[in-house]
């Protein structure tokens, strides 16, 4: 007798292939059958009208911060996501940096495994607890080589020792051996942005010695954007490495909108000379990143950031840092921004920058500059500086994934993007079932087995027997996003059930707290 049987669905495998009609059966967490008439099982869904696909997967995700603490990872969940490639833009959630003392994590315990800061601090440890701890979702995990430099070097703004760097590539060897997947770059963000590309390459080429791969937020995504995807590139050729450009546009202003029908080119000659590569991409016309990175050159965040809050509060200083943003923006109609964490002005918060301004009583820079020095730097804001007819051209494009670009909230009506909670629901309403940009079964793929295969998750991403049983079943007339930019705690719709490990753990929509993933290590 089988556990579990999803009959009368429409069955989308994750190959591309367009659908057909089966049941599926399943049997101690795997797909044990597929066929017509399948019967004898302890419990049955009926999913006439529905699609049967395997278990999304987040090919770009921010969820490690969150896996030991808050490990339900519900934004995950409820829209299909039974697998998180976590630890992106160069950021992961281990090793620790250096300049973190024991003594800012005491009473920090997490649950029966132990201090945070002895956790993170080792990377043995980290991923050892990670093995035996149930997840909502399963994550693997990427090493950010920002966190690799602030482990070693802290946020000096100069390049590594031939010991430092040695150091650095030791660190990531250790994780690697315990589990990780690769190295994400965040050459956009301090202190990656400090690091030279021959830098990059050397670390990247410990990754080639446990054949992983290599993400990157590439180091401009606006004017500079062809040389920034040439560099990673270059990065990925003399490393000997595979690769994902991360969330792919072209943003910052409309100068640059339509670049990325160039970018995706100099991807595919990069394939066809015997490399491979791929890109992610989220379905949202906004961006979303901390003030600081936006509003700051990266390498003022190397002064350290209570210091320069404090210098935010210094005239002269403050001119300077206009001057830098009339040459980045080119004006300061500050439209495009709203903002979405700002604790010492709660009442901003969903709002967009130039409205806020008006109230604050001061122009669009002063007041950004405001928030930013009385939250000594902590805050951040959606963009809104991506071209839809881009979007449609990268999400088209053969070896591109779909991504959140996100973690999860651990605040009850905290605001964030909305892609944290709709991404996948919103590509299969909007994207294909409404402009039609790509058709389901395509979609599917770029949702499952592309990503299975580019991170080598064994047992994932197809509907094939003997496969892992997370699933996904949903209305393809009904799922949609709820969360928007106005309101990002709505619930998605369509998505009937969400199987993993072959138990249900999302129905109509609602996690049901069950914890079946693991880590993927």
């Amino acid at each position: 007798m089988y556990d579990l049987l999803i009959q009368n669905g429409v069955v989308i495998d994750g190959t591309g292939s367009p659908g057909y009609h089966a049941d599926v059966a399943v049997k101690d967490g795997k797909i044990a059958k597929i066929g017509r008439g399948l019967k004898g099982a302890a419990k049955t869904i009926d999913a006439s009208g529905l699609v049967v696909t395997p278990g999304f997967i987040d090919s770009h995700s921010h969820a490690d911060g969150q896996v030991l603490k808050h490990p339900d990872l519900v934004e995950k969940i409820e829209q299909g996501i039974t697998v998180n490639v976590a630890g992106q833009c160069g950021g992961s959630n281990v090793p620790l940096s250096r300049d973190e003392k024991r003594e800012d994590y005491a009473g920090k315990e997490i649950g029966d495994l132990g201090n945070e800061y002895d956790l993170r601090s080792d990377p043995a440890r980290y991923f050892a607890a990670l093995r035996e701890h149930p997840l909502g979702s399963g994550t693997a995990f990427l090493i950010g080589h920002g966190t690799l430099r602030k482990a070693v070097m802290g946020m000096e703004n100069r390049a590594p020792s031939a010991e430092e760097l040695e150091a650095m590539k030791n660190l990531l060897r250790k994780c690697m051996e315990n589990g990780a997947r690769g190295l994400s770059l965040g050459l956009f963000y301090a202190p990656g942005s400090y690091a030279a590309t021959e830098e990059a390459i050397e670390i990247a080429k410990v990754v080639s010695e446990y054949d992983g791969i290599v993400a990157s937020h590439v180091r401009d995504e606006g004017k500079l954007l062809y040389r920034a995807v040439q560099e990673y590139l270059d990065i990925l050729r003399k490393a000997g490495v595979r690769g994902v450009v991360s969330h792919h546009k072209a943003c910052s202003s409309e100068e640059n909108w339509g670049k990325v029908t160039h970018t995706l080119r100099m991807i595919d000659e990069a394939n066809e000379s015997g490399m491979d590569v791929y890109c992610d991409v989220y379905p949202y016309v906004a961006t979303s990143t901390s003030l600081s990175a936006t509003f700051l050159p990266g390498a003022e965040l190397s002064r350290g950031r209570e210091a320069v809050a404090e210098l935010l509060g210094d005239p002269a200083y403050r001119a300077e840092m206009r001057a830098y943003l009339m040459t980045r923006h080119g004006d300061t109609d500050y439209g495009w921004v709203q903002i979405n964490q700002c604790k010492p002005f709660p009442q901003y918060t969903g709002r967009r920058l130039n409205e806020i301004a008006v109230e604050h009583g001061k122009d669009p820079v002063d007041t950004v500059f405001d928030i930013m020095q009385a939250s000594g730097l902590v805050g951040a804001a959606c963009y809104f500086t991506i071209c839809e007819e881009d979007l449609e051209t990268v999400l088209r494009h053969p070896r591109a994934m779909i991504c959140t670009d996100s973690g999860v909230t651990t605040k009850e009506g905290q605001f964030h993007h909305p892609r944290m909670n709709g991404s996948f629901p919103r590509t299969l309403g909007r994207y294909v079932r409404e402009k039609k940009v790509v058709p389901l079964h395509e979609m599917i793929r770029k949702m499952t087995a592309m990503p299975a295969r580019v991170y080598r998750l064994a047992g994932k991403g197809l509907l094939w027997e003997g496969m892992d049983a997370d699933l996904c079943v949903f209305d393809p007339e009904k799922i949609a996003d709820g969360s928007d930019f106005v309101d990002c705690r709505k619930r998605n719709e369509g998505l009937s059930y969400v199987l993993v490990g072959g138990e249900v753990v999302v129905e109509d929509n609602v996690y049901n707290g069950k914890r079946m993933a693991k880590a993927i290590l």
